[in-house]
């Protein structure tokens, strides 16, 4: 067993944890189409063709972690390396040759070779205006919308059917329609102000979209605080948001659960820029309530937005820690590859664990498995015996990969566990992995 990598969680001083998709999650069967279905509305309110509105959801043709080449109107599946493993003109799959023609016999585009070497450049920069992907089941549903507004427009040429990507059919508007309808649904001002018909849908009918957290992962963060830790809660909704979904699914008391409660983090940012927090108070970031970078955090309460890493690290590690911040092990729990695995490693020298639901997606009986697994695009960790670039930063800059947090809560806190091999890839743990 020598080739396993060795975890312990009580050797780390502060844990944080990330809320949607780790402390709490979705009803990935009904959310994902709810938010498909009010993409489309939102296009064709805006002079989109109504022909839209007779388009199906395919959750087959989904998959997290897609390269967007909007100029092209392409998907592409990415391996470790930048190869392109597979690609989609629309919702056409492109063959071998064709992708070749495209992008040249290496399989490779160039805007993807720079985004590998750097993926967050694309998270705000100039290089998000050529390349995009969506890295969490808040938004993939969005690549359908696409594609299938992409074969819209093929479908208006004179040719239609025959787009291979060469064409110079104009995609340019389309991502940006886009984007602008994902910015309704999530802006954090339509929670309260009723404007987006993600949340209206999510206060009707809680039940439909979010799922209770099991107890034994509320009863697993009480412990870690009663171990000596200090845990944190990091996300980024806003604070009414999360204090709706939290109250659902851990409870109305689930701040209680935390030393410190973060919302609207701004993440990956907050790992490495020097954001200045602000107080929440009544479910509502106060305005011009900056807190001076050099003051001390949680001498100012223990709920607040926005914000910078460091300066939390220092307040923890001196008002429950009482240890030097040099001294400081950290760990983040999350399910956005590059926000709450990637940051925090290469950004702020932080381990984390990676929330993958893709480990289960072959498992009898998974419920999320329409929309989890794709038949189209493959296992989203491996393609033809080559890793996928998410496989690549699992196994690069996460300590483990889990499926949920019930796949660690079993394992008690004085225990070791192992990752089943090189990639960090761990479910259902037995007994044979753990040791004394």
């Amino acid at each position: 067993m020598s080739h396993l990598k060795e975890f312990h969680l009580l050797e780390y001083d502060i844990i944080g944890f990330d809320l949607d998709g780790t402390l709490l999650r979705f009803n990935l069967n009904n959310m994902v189409p709810l938010v498909y279905e009010l993409l489309v509305k939102y296009l064709v309110e805006r002079n989109y063709p109504p022909v839209f509105l007779e388009k199906n959801f395919d959750g087959d043709f989904l998959q997290k972690g897609l390269i967007l080449d909007a100029e092209r109107g392409n998907l592409l599946k990415l391996a470790v390396n930048g190869e392109i493993l597979k690609a989609a003109h629309g919702t056409r799959f492109l063959r071998a040759d064709e992708i070749e023609e495209i992008y040249g016999t290496t399989n490779t585009w160039d805007v993807a070779q720079d985004y590998i070497k750097d993926p967050l450049a694309a998270w705000n920069g100039p290089l998000s205006k050529k390349i995009r992907t969506l890295v969490d089941y808040f938004n993939i549903a969005a690549f359908l919308v696409f594609a299938q507004a992409v074969d819209i427009l093929d479908e208006k040429e004179d040719t239609p059917n025959k787009n291979n990507g060469l064409r110079k059919t104009d995609y340019s508007n389309v991502w940006p329609d886009i984007l602008s309808g994902l910015v309704n649904l999530y802006s954090r001002n339509n929670f309260s102000n009723g404007e987006s018909g993600y949340f209206k849908a999510l206060k009707e009918n809680p039940e439909k979209y979010i799922l209770k957290t099991d107890h034994k992962v509320i009863q697993h963060l009480k412990d870690l605080r009663f171990a000596g830790k200090a845990v944190y809660l990091l996300t980024g909704s806003n604070i009414d948001f999360a204090n709706f979904t939290a109250s659902y699914a851990l409870g109305t008391n689930w701040r209680d659960l935390f030393h410190c409660v973060i919302s609207f983090a701004l993440k990956p940012g907050f790992f490495y820029m020097q954001r200045n927090f602000l107080q929440n108070d009544n479910l509502v970031e106060i305005p011009c309530s900056e807190i001076a970078l050099q003051d001390d955090l949680l001498s100012k309460g223990n709920s607040f937005s926005q914000g910078n890493w460091q300066q939390l690290k220092e307040s923890l590690c001196k008002h429950i820690l009482s240890i030097d911040v040099s001294d400081a092990h950290c760990l983040y729990f999350g399910d956005n590859l590059l926000q709450d695995v990637y940051a925090p490693y290469t950004k702020a020298s932080m381990d984390s664990i990676a929330i993958c639901e893709e480990l289960l997606e072959y498992e009898n009986g998974y419920e999320y498995r329409p929309i989890v697994h794709s038949s189209s695009w493959g296992s989203y960790f491996c393609v033809n015996e080559k890793f996928t670039l998410w496989s690549g930063i699992i196994a690069n800059c996460s300590q483990l990969c889990i499926p949920n947090m019930d796949a660690i809560v079993d394992v008690p806190h004085q225990e070791k566990f192992l990752s089943r091999d090189v990639q960090r890839y761990a479910s259902n743990l037995s007994n044979d992995q753990l040791v004394d």
